[in-house]
């Protein structure tokens, strides 16, 4: 199976420990950390906002040594036979992706990665009841799983990490700057995340540091 590519551009020295230090993040940080050393074989992770998804395995695949698979069930091209990393996050596991041929890759992969002593990451933006799942051992199996939930964070946390991006990508927000974006843009952090994205793109592409008029011209 071929590495995929998340969709969120980050520096190759991003890793989970630099997102211990965002309170809304650190749980499920620590839980990622806790499952890649312990025991047991499956960890799902209820992340309702897929750039944070993103942006948390892809932080993973960047810091840990153990070689991680990834598959993406939204596209379709996953085999139980391919499946040969020691760790795999699986991703997208919603209710777009839950089809006849979904769920039996499913079950069969909890059942190969329990004979094969491997691990597996499931991340979904959904409840396991509200996934209409017709596989009713599939079902089962999921739920004995117990979520991981990613928290709410605040105003000032979202700042935090914005602030974090710009300074990974070698490039200074000020105080003004933020609240400015704060107040015209949408706060959701996907939203917000895509926009540090762009920030970096047109800062790099014209030399420009990030300022208000900038900013205005992207929202």
């Amino acid at each position: 199976m071929n590495q995929k590519v998340l969709n969120i551009s980050l520096p190759k020295e991003r890793a989970l420990w630099q997102l211990k230090k965002f309170k809304f993040l650190q749980n499920i940080v620590e839980e990622i950390e806790s499952f890649l050393k312990n025991d047991e074989n499956f960890l799902l992770l209820n992340i309702y906002q897929r750039l944070i998804s993103d942006y948390l395995i892809k932080a993973a695949l960047n810091s840990e040594k153990i070689e991680l698979g990834l598959i993406d069930l939204n596209q379709e091209d996953y085999f139980l036979k391919n499946l040969t990393k020691p760790v795999t996050f699986v991703i997208n596991l919603s209710k777009d992706s839950i089809n006849e041929k979904s769920e039996i890759f499913l079950f069969n992969l909890f059942n190969d990665c329990l004979e094969s002593n491997k691990k597996i990451i499931f991340s979904s933006s959904d409840f396991i009841n509200n996934l209409n799942i017709k596989l009713p051992d599939l079902e089962s199996r999921l739920k004995t799983v117990l979520p991981c939930e990613i928290l709410n964070p605040t105003d000032q946390e979202k700042m935090d990490l914005i602030s974090f991006e710009m300074n990974q990508r070698g490039l200074e927000i000020k105080e003004k700057e933020l609240n400015y974006i704060f107040t015209y843009h949408s706060r959701d952090l996907d939203s917000l995340l895509n926009l540090a994205n762009k920030l970096d793109q047109i800062s790099y592409e014209q030399k420009k540091s990030i300022s208000i008029n900038l900013i205005k011209r992207i929202i």
